[in-house]
């Protein structure tokens, strides 16, 4: 990594660090992370013996200045700030590791809504950015601030992506206990609202297949050629559980799916049920129809217009036809 000047980050407006650093830490072996604020940021820079992580709000204007005229940050995190490029990446820039990568949002409307993080990790520095609030830096937060230890700029990130993967472990267990829950009522016979729920997980499935498997795809491409041993084994762990998470995600994926598949195997049986029944109905009805249709005929010359057992004549008719009918369905084994 380059070597970080202790000079001033900012000229013109020195609040602008103050509104747009969510949070800083810095971690000095054997000793509990300590919270630093803007004005402390180039006197923890300008240590060797301690590590620093800086978490930034860009959605403030006068952090995003501040970034970008702040010397510490390196050139190709400032370049793709400036642009807000939104593109996932991972490649080694100035010393460091430079990434681009989604992470979950605090949205209760959708907890699985993923927006960008933008992050350089250097031998004793993690620079973090993002738009909207997320989660995994702030239990990274909770977890710094609870104790939690660090030697590097870049455990600090693996200790991030870990959390992110903890939370997609957590929601594929939230929807594996759904699933089971929806496979016990389909296979009881309870087919009324499955069909909407699993779609839900089928689609929330292929959102997060969508959003992480080509992300552990580059990450796999960077350990291939990554440098430093001790950087390639920090990311292959946390690749790893990522890997794990995601092919968890698509077998919840392909069980949805089968159960989707049984609840229309279900779905059509019943179908094919009632229009057996129905079949039946309309077979025995109709000689009983045709008799009354008969006997309906206001025409001269009907018989039995002037007996008095006419009526009864007539019904014992259109039952014995109704008989004959079923008789003959049974005979041809059609019930």
């Amino acid at each position: 990594m380059a070597q970080l000047q202790p000079l001033p980050v900012f000229i013109s407006e020195g609040s602008g660090a103050d509104r747009g650093l969510i949070c800083g830490y810095q971690l000095e072996t054997g000793k509990k992370p300590r919270e630093i604020s803007a004005d402390s940021i180039v006197e923890s820079l300008a240590r060797h013996d301690v590590v620093t992580w800086l978490h930034f709000n860009l959605s403030d204007a006068r952090a995003r200045r501040w970034l970008l005229g702040a010397r510490f940050i390196p050139t190709a995190l400032r370049d793709v700030l400036q642009e807000h490029d939104e593109n996932r990446r991972i490649e080694n820039e100035d010393g460091g590791l430079l990434l681009v990568f989604s992470d979950f949002a605090f949205d209760r409307s959708d907890p699985s809504e993923v927006v960008p993080l933008w992050c350089f990790a250097g031998p004793k520095l993690l620079i973090t950015a993002r738009l909207h609030p997320l989660r995994s830096a702030d239990e990274l937060r909770l977890l710094l601030r609870n104790g939690a230890e660090a030697s590097s700029g870049m455990e600090l990130l693996c200790m991030m992506l870990d959390l992110r993967t903890a939370r997609l472990k957590g929601l594929a267990t939230e929807m594996t206990t759904q699933l089971d829950q929806l496979e016990d009522e389909i296979l009881a016979g309870s087919i009324k609202q499955q069909r909407e729920q699993l779609g839900r997980t089928r689609r929330l499935c292929a959102r997060l297949r969508r959003e992480f498997a080509p992300e552990r795809a580059d990450f796999i491409r960077f350990l291939h050629r990554a440098h430093s041993m001790h950087e390639r084994e920090l990311l292959q762990a946390s690749t790893d559980l990522m890997g794990f998470a995601i092919e968890e995600v698509a077998e919840i994926y392909e069980r949805a799916k089968l159960l989707q598949e049984e609840l229309a195997s279900r779905l059509a049986e019943n179908t094919s049920r009632n229009l057996y029944v129905l079949s039946i109905l309309t077979a025995v009805l109709l000689p009983m129809t045709l008799v009354t249709g008969i006997f309906g005929m206001n025409v001269a010359g009907m018989p039995g217009l002037h007996s008095a057992a006419a009526f009864w004549n007539v019904m014992l008719l259109i039952f014995a036809s109704g008989a004959f009918t079923l008789a003959a369905l049974f005979w041809r084994r059609l019930l």
